[in-house]
């Protein structure tokens, strides 16, 4: 919905009540009747004008106009009603300010506050400087207003003020009329300022937050550090606090600009030449700035430390030792390491500021430029890429002029090309991102260099016992020390173990000077090895009770799990083959199979396409191989193709047989007969018994055990076999015991709850499957959760329970929806169509079950026995309620539709 703020180029109205808190306490029963009046004047002259009032605080009001001269008429159509109101038991005088300037609606925030903090704050100080009954107004609103002033009106000069926390004088206007008063006292206004900072041509943008932090340590210590990696806006930070601290400061808030420094020799006499002291006769620099500064009350900053460290530490140290009323505000990449001093890390800017930064400085390079909604995607974008660091995303928001968001986007990956004509009168190293990056590097010993080069090969972070096997160098950590006090490495704690990121700016630039020291190949085959290796702790996760720390494991590693992939497909053929079966129980635990069966079907390819081998060589191919089919299995078996499933498992069992891999033939025959439940596949049975006899013998392994037993139970199950299916369910329950509870204990319990309910036995069943419920959010491991929450939807629905039913398809199919499993949603939505049967809505149920049978069919998934008596039954049901022309157009219908439509269409009018 549009909102009905305007934007653009905007007038904004604020006014509050003088001496509102007084007022308050000197009339408190009088002031609520009082400021109820103030209000409803104030609200129908403002909308009386096509105002509009985006925000009340108290007695304040802030509104926004698209034209400067209903602004006017507004503030004038209020002024006079309360001049003329009859108050009692006191007058109520409101003093108002206008200013025009950029009015951004803010994306985030749904009340369609306005962004932009230069611009309100104006607005804000314009208003405070003003005296009850009084308007003032802005150079900008002289600008558009002087020519079609409302009758009568005329505008008097209040000429050039200083405004609080503004750092640019403002010529102030005030509009009179003849049936108002229009003497005042002398404004609100500081007209005696001691700063040098900067004026600045640009909005501040963002940094709330980080500012009232600052400003608050700024209490409590004589020294504060801003560090954070090149372009994060240290020093726009430092200059926007300072201004917003000019009015605590007696003396004056300075600033030393010492980038263009080369040698700390020269900082006493850039510090002097601010405070416009000269040498003397007998008298040093340092001497005569120690006695300036020795009794003064002043914020001194001090811009750009990095590459003078020691000289600004020594000059930081001599100077709050000797100077009570001193503080510092200093800038660095690295903090300057003395006593009292407080570090604060600057953050890359927030999303919704990054966005709003790239908004704006586009604007200013190309007045056509505007967020849309089609290009709005490619903003974020960049800005994501761009590590929400300001100086990157200015320089991206120049290219505006060339370029639309879409196209900066696709050239995100050649960056340091991209991103180069910056503000002319900016420093050289902030005019290209490449040379504010190279101003870091250069700063940096060779050690440095080398560490931050082979920590280019991460991808998503890395920890230290990472980074100590890539680089194989024992002094890893004292390096990696050096680059984290240089920002140029973050670090975040996660679960109980310390991990390294670079922002992703700083990674390709460090990944540009690896390949040119010719050290590429070589430290990605190290990142291939070491997570190789890594990879092997994956393997095991079906029978560890400590999935929560694996998923952790994964969610951390999988970019640097996929870059290594990558790389071992590329250039390491052979190796890659353990790895890539690894990754596909990461992806399985992750819950993406796909992505798992994706690899390896790339890597078996190019695996067969390798030179023959013999002996040793060719046993170790085949026993990767045939994990890498069973793992392939694993991943396929709830989403893919059953067909190949068998195909793979088939192959996996045959490679076994040659190589001896007794635990792999075990695990491919249990599965062999899992997956033979979709489908007749030959010697089953067989498969089964197998199995049990090879896990019967081979000790220590009650995980494969367990589902022998449990395939022997389903065996019996399906002969009819009562005695030796419970048997078997005997075995497995006294094996449950005994063993952790793991990822395939939670299968054992799928499994028998699965066979109570097939027998009818509903009421044992929903109590197995919420035990596996358990355990499965126990371990946090929400695949299987599904299953069984769908299960005892199943329950819920044969026993009567539809209202139950319902809700727990609705969650599920949701989730498998946000999952991609395809098998799973063409069954929930058979089960919404067994609903619409049993609602008596066979049309509803005749769609719903046609668009199930199209899912299974590009899933190639076909259903397991004991479903399709259940569904073979409810088709049956459902061509006997309709006409057989009207029975197959429905079904067409619902084959027709897209599996989100079907999915859609399923969730009508079922309660949330």
């Amino acid at each position: 919905m549009t909102s009905p703020l305007p934007s653009g180029t905007v007038t904004f109205l604020f006014t509050d009540i003088e001496g509102s808190t007084k007022l308050a306490q000197q009339y408190p029963d009088a002031m609520p009747a009082l400021l109820a009046q103030h209000n409803e004047i104030l609200y129908q002259a403002i909308e009386a004008h096509q105002g509009f009032v985006f925000r009340v605080v108290g007695d304040s009001f802030s509104a926004a106009f698209q034209d400067a001269n209903d602004a006017l008429q507004a503030a004038l159509n209020a002024q006079r009603r309360f001049y003329n109101e009859a108050w009692s038991p006191i007058s109520i005088k409101v003093r108002m300010g206008i200013h025009i300037g950029s009015g951004q609606l803010d994306i985030e925030n749904k009340e369609n506050a306005y962004a932009g903090y230069a611009t309100l704050a104006l607005t804000q100080r314009i208003m405070s400087a003003g005296h009850g009954g009084q308007i003032l107004l802005s150079q900008s609103t002289y600008d558009l207003t002087r020519d079609r002033l409302p009758d009568q009106a005329q505008l008097v000069d209040m000429g050039e003020r200083h405004l609080k926390d503004i750092l640019r004088a403002e010529h102030l206007y005030q509009l009179v009329v003849p049936d108002l008063p229009a003497e005042f006292p002398p404004l609100n206004t500081l007209e005696i300022l001691n700063h040098n900072l900067p004026t600045q041509l640009t909005s501040f943008v963002g940094r709330e937050k980080e500012i009232n932090e600052i400003k608050g340590l700024l209490d409590t210590t004589h020294l504060l550090t801003l560090t954070g990696s090149g372009g994060t806006g240290k020093t726009r930070l430092a200059q926007e606090v300072g201004a917003q601290l000019l009015t605590k400061f007696r003396d004056g808030v300075w600033i030393v600009e010492l980038a263009p420094l080369s040698d700390g020799s020269q900082i006493t006499p850039a510090l002097a030449q601010v405070f416009g002291l000269q040498e003397l006769p007998f008298r040093p620099l340092a001497a005569q700035i120690l006695d300036f500064l020795r009794d003064k009350k002043t914020l001194l900053i001090l811009d750009n430390c990095e590459h003078l460290i020691k000289a600004c530490a020594r000059l930081a140290d001599d100077l709050l030792h000797q100077c009570a009323g001193l503080k510092i505000l200093a800038s660095s990449r690295e903090a300057l390491g003395i006593a009292g001093e407080i570090a604060y890390h600057v953050p890359s800017l927030a999303d919704s500021e990054s966005t709003q930064l790239f908004v704006d400085r586009a604007r200013a390079a190309n007045s056509n430029f505007k967020m849309t909604d089609a290009n709005a995607s490619s903003i974020a974008q960049v800005c994501h890429r761009l590590d929400g660091i300001p100086l990157a995303i200015e320089l991206a928001a120049a290219r505006t002029k060339l370029l639309a968001p879409e196209q900066i986007a696709a050239r995100l990956d050649d960056v340091f090309r991209l991103l180069v004509g910056g503000s002319r009168t900016a420093l050289p190293r902030q005019q290209t991102l490449r040379a504010l990056i190279d101003w870091s590097y250069d700063l940096l010993s060779n050690e440095e260099k080398f560490l931050l080069q082979f920590a280019s090969v991460f991808v998503g972070g890395w920890t230290l016992d990472a980074l100590e096997f890539v680089s194989n160098d024992s002094n890893t950590l004292e390096v990696l020390e050096q680059l984290v006090n240089k920002s140029l490495v973050t670090t975040e704690e996660r679960h109980g173990e310390m991990r390294y990121f670079l922002l992703e700016t700083i990674r390709q630039y460090a990944r540009e000077k690896l390949f040119e020291a010719e050290q590429s190949p070589a430290t990605r085959d190290r990142h291939f090895s070491y997570f190789n290796q890594f990879s092997e702790k994956f393997w095991g996760w079906l029978h560890s009770e400590n999935i929560p720390q694996l998923f952790q494991h994964a969610e951390d590693e999988i970019e640097n799990l996929r870059a290594a992939l990558e790389w071992g497909l590329e250039n390491h053929v052979e190796e890659n083959l353990r790895l890539v079966a690894n990754f596909c129980i990461v992806s399985l635990l992750l819950g993406t199979p796909g992505e798992g069966m994706t690899v390896a079907t790339m890597a078996v390819e190019r695996a067969r396409a390798l030179p023959p081998v013999e002996g040793d060589a060719l046993l170790k191919r085949q026993k990767s191989l045939a994990r890498i089919l069973y793992a392939q299995s694993m991943d396929s078996l709830g989403t893919g193709d059953i067909h190949q499933v068998i195909e793979w498992l088939t192959e996996a069992i045959a490679l076994s047989r040659l190589t001896g891999d007794k635990q792999i033939l075990g695990y491919s025959l249990g599965m062999y007969y899992t997956a033979s439940t979709f489908i007749n596949a030959p010697e089953a049975e067989e498969a089964a018994r197998e199995s049990l006899e090879i896990f019967s013998h081979a000790g220590e392994d009650p995980m494969g055990l367990g589902m022998a037993y449990l395939n022997m139970a389903r065996v019996y199950s399906s002969k009819g076999d009562e005695m030796e299916t419970q048997k078997y369910f005997g075995k497995l329950r006294e094996l449950l015991h005994e063993t952790p509870r793991s990822f395939e204990v939670g299968l054992f319990y799928l499994g028998m709850g699965v066979d109570e309910s097939r027998r009818g036995n509903y009421a044992k069943a929903k109590k197995i499957f919420e035990e596996g419920m358990a355990l499965f959010k126990g371990i946090r491991y929400i695949n299987i959760q599904l299953i069984l929450a769908s299960e005892i939807g199943h329950i819920e629905r044969r026993t009567g329970n539809l209202t139950q039913a319902r809700s727990i398809y609705r969650d599920t199919i949701k989730h498998w929806q946000n999952f991609g499993n395809r098998a799973a949603i063409a069954h929930q939505l058979e089960c919404f169509g067994f609903l619409a049967i049993h609602d008596e809505e066979p049309q509803r149920a005749a769609k719903l079950i046609g668009a199930a049978e199209a899912v299974r069919e590009r899933a190639q998934s076909p259903m397991a026995e004991y479903e399709q008596a259940e569904y073979s039954a409810a088709v049956a049901q459902l061509r006997s309620m309709l006409p057989e022309a009207e029975f197959h157009a429905l079904w067409t219908a619902g084959r027709s539709m897209t599996m989100e439509q079907a999915i859609a269409f399923a969730l009508e009018n079922v309660d949330e």
